[in-house]
């Protein structure tokens, strides 16, 4: 859970709000573009870069705490 939330965090608010609308609601673009008073065509864009975001976030290996440490 804590990679997802660190994966999240590298959103922007309104990239969130998109990516929760839609997979977490299940909204259509059509739906989540009326609810936050945005263009579909915007929303798409900001669905698929926040999609993109995400997954590269979620792709890149934790570090373990310890290689964080200098002596």
């Amino acid at each position: 859970m804590r990679r997802a939330e660190r994966a999240a965090a590298s959103l922007s608010p309104l990239e969130r709000d998109v990516l929760v609308l839609s997979a977490g609601l299940g909204l259509r673009i059509d739906d989540i573009a009326a609810r936050l008073g945005l263009g579909e065509r915007r929303t798409e864009r900001l669905l698929a870069r926040a999609l993109r975001k995400f997954d590269r976030a979620m792709a890149e290996p934790e570090r373990p705490c310890w290689r964080l440490w200098r002596p």
